[in-house]
């Protein structure tokens, strides 16, 4: 990491006081976004795992400051499958660049997500900061502007910042109650094999009962979460603590 001094020293300073300050993980996003914008990244997504290999996009999602209709068009063409930048983060020790990422340009989908984001929404240039802890990748930022300081020092502030409000927010989170459970066990232990990728015939069949049933129950745990998907649900469960993977 670059030794920083001058501007990029205060503004780093300034935003971690920030941070040790906050109570709430929106405070703690605020202030992490406030220090990247500084820098021309005025578009920024934060991500966390939860170590499960099946964990969609959406779940991983902590902060999203996107254009609109560009988080639409991502998620509803599933790009995060297809895009050249967003798994590196895991495999990376260190921040990168997007113009660092070597992807093969007979990649059509590739390139023309890369090529959309600039494009259609101005976001030309982006840097990524991996997170990484005793048990390895933890979380992961994806900035992006249309012009950026793409300086060492300015990559500096950011990761440092980045690494302490990540902890930050995780002492944050220790903090909070737990919630109340408001599924049954039955309805916890489906879920778990809905999270798993069981289908409602295949989880009947390995809790010997039968398929409408656990229908029936995915529905029950669905209102209770007042979510609409079984997508959502899974999401809503790992979130509130119902299930854990």
């Amino acid at each position: 990491m670059a030794s920083l001094q001058g501007k990029h020293f205060r503004l780093a300073l300034d935003a971690i006081e920030s941070i040790g300050r906050a109570e709430t993980p929106s405070s703690v996003c605020d202030a992490i976004s406030d220090l990247t914008g500084s820098f021309g990244y005025n578009h920024i997504c934060f991500l966390a795992s939860s170590g499960r290999k099946e964990q969609s996009f959406d779940e991983k999602v902590v902060l999203k400051l996107w254009p609109k209709a560009w988080a639409e068009q991502y998620a509803l063409s599933n790009y995060y499958a297809f895009d050249p930048v967003a798994p590196r983060i895991r495999e990376r020790p260190e921040s990168f660049t997007w113009a660092e990422i070597n992807f093969s340009k007979t990649d059509k989908i590739a390139s023309s997500i890369m090529e959309i984001a600039a494009t259609d929404y101005g976001l030309k240039q982006g840097l990524c900061v991996p997170v990484h802890g005793m048990n390895g990748y933890q979380a992961g930022v994806s900035l992006a502007g249309r012009e950026v300081e793409n300086t060492q020092e300015a990559r500096a502030a950011i990761e440092l910042v980045t690494m302490f409000g990540f902890n930050r927010l995780t002492i944050i989170k220790s903090r909070q109650p737990a919630r109340p459970a408001i599924l049954t066990p039955r309805e916890r232990e489906i879920m778990n094999w809905v999270a798993a990728g069981k289908t409602a015939w295949a989880t009947s069949a390995i809790l010997k009962i039968s398929e409408d049933t656990v229908n029936k129950m995915v529905s029950m745990a669905m209102q209770k979460l007042n979510v609409h998907t079984r997508a959502q649900a899974v999401a809503e469960c790992i979130r509130r603590g119902e299930i854990d993977l």
